[in-house]
């Protein structure tokens, strides 16, 4: 049996992100590094933020098969049972809970059923198809991850943990509503309501530009409230220039090239971001 469908619906090249933040939150947060919670930490958030990627294929395998970009997916191809996705999708969930709360901590279990909440049922479910929100609301997934891997090294969370976890929030509307400007006559065939389906092409360049100097800027002013100078500040710097010259190109180009060229520049800013932490 080929199971290479199945790692697709994990999304692997989406959620290594987040299973990043789950560990850096846990490295940056812990006095010491306790390399069996790191591996515990980082089973429970593969699991469930696979689980529930694998959710959101199941649930919008209409979606994607209306779509050029997600036509090939497994699901509207019929490589993948529509049952045996959602099976697997519940199954991984659970199992991801269930290795935070046995193998590390409540708060910790909370935190990743809280992720996978806001993405399964906040985003996919309740709002993808009714508001431009949607990403708004299903970012803070993002925050949970974090927060997850602060709360096992720290054993409770704090306003520098919160701030931080924002760096994360900051950055998922403007990487993916750049990648929603480039595909937006995808969404629009579909239905799915996004900025740049709902307004006008000058406003969601407008809109997006400004979200991703704010990331940016809030980068590295966070950087520099808990962190302070240091090597990982070149990180942060380098990724906040990128992000900062490619969203004033958009501004003077006005064009689509350039806003997929802010998406591509502004893509490392936050791995650069976590990346800076970890080293800290």
């Amino acid at each position: 049996m080929d199971m290479s469908p199945y790692l697709v619906l994990l999304k692997p090249r989406v959620i290594w992100l987040l299973v990043l933040a789950s560990a850096v939150g846990y490295v940056y947060a812990t006095p010491a590094v306790d390399l069996q919670k790191l591996l515990w930490l980082l089973t429970a958030a593969a699991l469930s933020t696979g689980g529930s990627a694998a959710f959101n294929h199941y649930w919008e395998r209409d979606i994607d098969a209306r779509m050029a970009r997600t036509a090939n997916r497994p699901l509207p191809r019929g490589l993948v049972d529509p049952r045996a996705a959602l099976i697997y999708s519940l199954a991984l969930s659970a199992a991801g809970v269930a290795v935070a709360f046995v193998f590390l901590t409540p708060l910790v279990a909370f935190f990743t059923a809280l992720g996978w909440f806001f993405y399964a049922v906040v985003y996919t479910i309740w709002l993808k198809r009714r508001s431009w929100l949607n990403v708004l609301a299903g970012g803070f997934a993002g925050n949970a991850t974090f927060l997850g891997g602060y709360a096992l090294g720290r054993g409770y969370v704090d306003l520098p943990a919160v701030l931080l976890s924002f760096a994360i929030y900051l950055w998922i509307p403007a990487h993916i509503w750049a990648l929603v400007y480039r595909y937006r006559a995808d969404y629009i065939k579909a239905g799915v309501p996004m900025l740049p389906t709902v307004v006008s092409l000058g406003t969601s360049q407008l809109v997006i530009t400004s979200m991703n100097i704010l990331s940016a800027l809030y980068a590295v002013v966070l950087y520099l409230a808990f962190v302070g100078l240091g090597a990982g500040l070149l990180l942060v710097a380098l990724g906040a220039a990128m992000s900062l010259y490619s969203s004033l190109l958009v501004l003077k180009k006005r064009d689509d090239a350039s806003m997929w060229k802010m998406y591509k520049m502004s893509s490392p800013v936050l791995t650069f971001f976590l990346l800076a932490l970890l080293i800290h």
